[in-house]
């Protein structure tokens, strides 16, 4: 009867520290979890209802300073095209090319002035070639150099016709636009955007 009632005590022992370790490792698992959910948060700042621009905390004095007059030329009864794609342009260059500001590989900026049946191949090529080596930042501890927009140097736009997924706009945007970052790194300084009008709003369906 001994021998039986101390293999049974040795069983529940062996059973007591097993459920010991699950819990143990429940409560890791959690943590971890949680963990990674605390992540930085960017909150809502202003947004162009209108036009479903966002205005997001975690931007750029220079990219706020663009929207800002981006609000004003769309708040206008007779919208200045020129105006409007001027903007977007250097509100584009200032969110894409700005890679410090970003916390990770996906974090693509610029996707809402993309053309939007296109914005879902465009974050996928975005994260496969400029954004490809970001490295996260989640928890404020990257010492990689990322490019910082310093300022759009000069933007000359012309009118052209674009054709695109079997559609013609006969009056869609060419800007040519040059930016300087804060410490060059290598990172383009020069592209072509061309912009065509989506319902009421202008979108970027191309870059050179």
């Amino acid at each position: 009867m001994k021998k039986r009632k101390l293999r049974i005590d040795r069983i529940l022992v062996a059973i007591a520290g097993v459920l010991i370790i699950t819990g143990i490792i429940c409560c890791l698992f959690v943590f971890h979890s949680n963990d990674n959910s605390s992540g930085p948060q960017a909150t809502v700042e202003s947004n162009i209802d209108r036009y479903d621009y966002v205005l997001t905390s975690n931007q750029t004095p220079l990219y706020k300073s663009f929207f800002k007059e981006l609000e004003t030329v769309l708040n206008q009864e007779e919208v200045d095209e020129e105006a409007y794609v001027t903007l977007l342009t250097k509100l584009f260059i200032a969110d894409f090319y700005n890679l410090e500001n970003k916390w990770t590989n996906t974090d693509v900026g610029g996707v809402q002035f993309v053309y939007s049946t296109m914005q879902d191949n465009f974050v996928l090529n975005a994260t496969n070639t400029l954004y490809l080596y970001v490295e996260s930042n989640l928890y404020g501890e990257r010492t990689q150099k990322l490019p910082k927009v310093k300022e759009i140097t000069d933007v000359t736009i012309t009118q052209d016709t674009y054709t695109y997924n079997d559609q013609t706009d006969p009056n869609a945007y060419v800007v040519n636009a040059t930016w300087s970052y804060e410490e060059d790194l290598g990172y383009d300084t020069t592209k072509t955007f061309i912009f065509v009008h989506e319902d009421t709003k202008l979108s970027l369906v191309e870059i050179r």
